[in-house]
């Protein structure tokens, strides 16, 4: 086999990462009785977005991204003076129960550890609440080594949670190769690391940023041809 491990990331890659910010700012808005319309979400996913944009490029950690996230953009919207790290703790809790998986993660799964490959995952999000999700999903057990960057101490793209995720695992980065959607997390982490990635491109963005992934797909059946060839031929 090229390789003997595959790292998955979770969000927008395992789980449906707009489904579950959908039920979570629902619930969160509903229950402060704060009007939630269309284009308020999309204004949420955008800023939300642009925070984690500066959380992987080192210029903000975890603790100030929840801190100022809902403090600042409830503030903008409504001129009320929050509690942000509070709300953003009752956010996270409705985010932990949200767990739809996207199409064909299953059944890849399931194929991917009868081929004997080691399954792992690296997300960058808190520990309780990815391992809940994937408990919830009912894909935890499909994986041998689970690590978050609040465990690590460090985000993807960073040099040192890749560090810190080899350090638990007895495979290397060369017979490894990374599975995610995030061009600026995932595919720019692995290539600045030194090891293969897929891109799993299914929202079908543009790759602005000049990165060379191994190959890219944009369904699971596509890895599952990867997988099938050894990953030596491009998917149909």
């Amino acid at each position: 086999m090229r390789y003997k491990q595959i790292i998955f990331d979770v969000d927008d890659t395992l789980i449906d990462f707009a489904a579950t910010e959908s039920f979570a700012l629902q619930s969160l808005f509903k229950a402060h009785q704060w009007p939630l319309t269309d284009e308020l979400q999309r204004d949420y996913h955008a800023y939300n977005q642009g925070l984690w944009r500066e959380l992987e490029q080192g210029k903000i950690d975890y603790e100030q991204l929840s801190k100022i996230a809902f403090a600042n953009f409830i503030k903008a919207k409504f001129g009320i003076e929050i509690d942000g790290l509070a709300v953003m703790n009752e956010y996270r809790s409705y985010f932990s129960e949200a767990h739809k998986l996207l199409p064909g993660v299953v059944d890849t799964l399931r194929y991917a550890q009868k081929q004997n490959y080691a399954l792992t995952i690296l997300s960058n999000g808190e520990a309780y609440m990815q391992r809940h999700r994937l408990q919830l999903a009912g894909i935890a057990n499909y994986f041998s080594l689970i690590v978050t960057s609040e465990e690590a101490g460090f985000a993807k793209p960073d040099a040192r949670i890749f560090d810190y995720f080899f350090a638990h695992t007895k495979i290397g980065p060369e017979q490894t190769v990374f599975f995610g959607d995030g061009l600026q997390s995932d595919i720019l982490g692995a290539e600045k690391y030194g090891f293969d990635s897929i891109w799993y491109n299914h929202r079908k963005r543009k790759n602005t940023m000049n990165l060379h992934p191994l190959y890219e797909v944009t369904t699971y059946p596509e890895f599952v041809a990867l997988l099938k060839s050894d990953f030596q031929k491009q998917p149909q």
